[in-house]
């Protein structure tokens, strides 16, 4: 591999724009080589604001450049396993964009394949590169938590659907093209996160439910074939005894929700803003802590560096060999399992153990 990573990058969208600027602010370590998308016209429109030499209508034009080292998929969630799965096995590394895919059996498919083809998959999951979650973590590794047995995320948008609610497109809230709805949208990002904080345990049931209930403009309604979930609230025991409590609305007549909190025997963490419950010296304690001053004083020291800021900074500098790679495909892979589950459970109103899959 080159001193620079070549990047393909598959949706030339709101995410696929996203993702370029997201490479542009690293040109030193990153060229996008070529972009695809169906809107030609937009993909060279793209193209030319941002000096990329290749432009395709068929993605798999794409795939048969050589030097592209990766490919970037933002594309509506159907279909982020078939093209993922050929771009692996095109033999180029992957980075897609959440979620991972649009139903469980896609994920294990997209995971399969790059253990198959020996090659990097990787899911955009940024709150796993948040400077709350390295922080947590350090705790959890300290033991500052003893032994954790229970974590919640719970997260409320007063109003928030996609399209129907006035922005993005309807594709978000038909299940045929996104597979489902605020679950796979927002929960997805907040699932990764406690994933990864509990070392991505092994998943023995799921119960779940979702709910459809607040007005909404009829035009839109109609215009969008909206039939997903606006909120979604589960129950997941992972081996070993740990639960996870989770819900996750678009909107819903509430406030804000819970956030991400983990409760261990030693002590408690509530993640957003980062506060440490615990007892010492016999007094209960609320202990906050200066995260900045501590990466500087850590960096400084040389204990601490770069690569772990953000999901994109994160991929091309482990594709570059800078950083050890989290897998985030392992984790989008547990969070896909449990989403399906999830749907599986309300659909049929009943637990799902997947200890019996």
């Amino acid at each position: 591999m080159s001193a620079k990573l070549k990047v393909g990058i598959i949706g030339t969208g709101l995410i696929g724009k996203s993702h370029v600027r997201g490479y542009q602010s690293m040109h030193n370590d990153v060229e996008i080589v070529a972009v695809a998308d169906i809107d030609e016209t937009e993909a060279r429109r793209v193209a030319q604001e941002y000096d990329i030499p290749h432009v395709f209508s068929d993605y798999q034009d794409l795939l048969k450049i050589d030097e592209i080292d990766s490919v970037d998929v933002c594309l509506p969630n159907f279909l982020h396993a078939p093209i993922s799965i050929a771009a692996l096995e095109a033999g180029k590394h992957v980075y897609c964009e959440k979620p991972m895919a649009s139903t469980g059996p896609e994920a294990e498919a997209m995971y399969e394949a790059a253990q198959r083809t020996g090659k990097r998959l990787s899911v955009q999951m940024a709150r796993v590169f948040s400077k709350e979650t390295r922080t947590t973590k350090h705790l959890i590794e300290a033991d500052a938590l003893g032994n954790l047995y229970y974590v919640k995320t719970s997260h409320y948008r007063r109003r928030g659907r996609p399209y129907v609610d006035g922005y993005a497109t309807p594709h978000f809230v038909q299940r045929e093209k996104s597979g489902g709805g605020t679950l796979l949208d927002m929960a997805v990002y907040n699932m990764a996160r406690m994933v990864y904080l509990l070392d991505n345990p092994e998943i023995e049931t799921v119960t779940a439910s979702t709910f459809q209930e607040l007005d909404m403009d009829e035009t839109r309604r109609q215009e969008s074939g909206y039939d997903v979930e606006e909120l979604g609230t589960g129950f997941v025991r992972f081996e070993g005894g740990i639960t996870m409590f989770i819900e996750e609305a678009w909107a819903a007549n509430m406030d804000g929700g819970d956030g991400d909190r983990i409760m261990g025997s030693k002590g408690g963490i509530k993640l957003d803003p980062l506060t440490l419950y615990t007892d010492l010296y016999g007094m209960d304690a609320d202990v906050n802590f200066d995260i900045d001053g501590y990466e500087r004083r850590m960096r400084s020291l040389g204990h601490m560096g770069d690569g772990y800021e953000s999901s994109h900074q994160h991929v091309v500098w482990g594709l570059l060999g800078r950083v050890e790679m989290i897998d985030t495909g392992a984790i989008g892979l547990t969070v896909a399992r449990i989403t399906e589950a999830m749907y599986q459970s309300a659909e049929q109103r009943k637990e799902i153990d997947l200890r019996q899959q």
